[in-house]
């Protein structure tokens, strides 16, 4: 039985991702195109400002989803950047 507080395991198993990332993929979502990666980084603060430079250039891009990708190819997402505020959220983990 899980204990009060433990991360639940898709959180868990996507933490690692997170924890032994490689890289780092800006999905870029656009209102009526299918969202793809934009570009790869290494950093992950370099796939933030990236992600804030291109939301304020004039486009249809809504928002921009950073990935992590860790060395078996697995993804887990980092966090999410809104065109109307540029600020940086990261995924919130849930426990029991």
């Amino acid at each position: 039985m899980p204990k009060r507080g433990e991360l639940k395991p898709m959180d868990a198993f996507e933490q690692s991702i997170r924890d032994s990332a490689v890289g780092y993929n800006v999905v870029m979502f656009q209102p009526g195109v299918s969202s793809r990666v934009y570009q790869s980084f290494d950093n992950l603060q370099m796939a933030i400002e990236y992600s804030k430079v291109v939301l304020q250039e004039p486009n249809r891009i809504r928002s921009a989803m950073i990935y992590a990708i860790d060395k078996n190819d697995h993804h887990a997402l980092v966090g999410t950047i809104k065109r109307n505020d540029l600020t940086f959220k990261e995924v919130e983990l849930s426990t029991y």
